[in-house]
């Protein structure tokens, strides 16, 4: 898979598409508008956007990258780069939470929490 689908697809697999991520995710969304006028290249990032775990969505943004020969920009790769390097970072960071009182539910990661009482 070449370097800009396998940034996609990681960052959308894992869910880390918050924060510094986010930002770099968008600027690679970015230049390929910029760079390449097909409707099509577009269609296959939102496609996959609603379903990363998509083996068939994965290969359609491949084949448009391929296509398009996006993986031959130096300003998509460089961006895609960027964003793994990014993803590393993010998946790095270390969350300290502390909660003090009752009925108290924390949840981290686009995780969710709640909390039920039954009086």
């Amino acid at each position: 898979m070449d370097p800009i689908t396998t940034a996609i697809v990681a960052a959308l697999a894992a869910g880390l598409i918050q924060g510094t991520v986010a930002d770099a995710y968008n600027v690679i969304k970015h230049l390929i508008k910029r760079k390449s006028s097909n409707s099509d290249m577009l269609d296959a990032i939102e496609k996959l956007e609603k379903k990363p775990q998509s083996k068939a969505r994965q290969l359609e943004l491949q084949e448009q990258v391929e296509e398009y020969k996006l993986d031959k920009n130096v300003e998509i790769v460089e961006a895609a780069k960027k964003l793994m390097d990014e993803m590393k970072l993010s998946s790095n960071e270390k969350h300290i939470m502390q909660a003090k009182g009752n009925c108290i539910a924390q949840a981290n990661h686009g995780s969710s929490a709640s909390v039920n009482i039954n009086r």
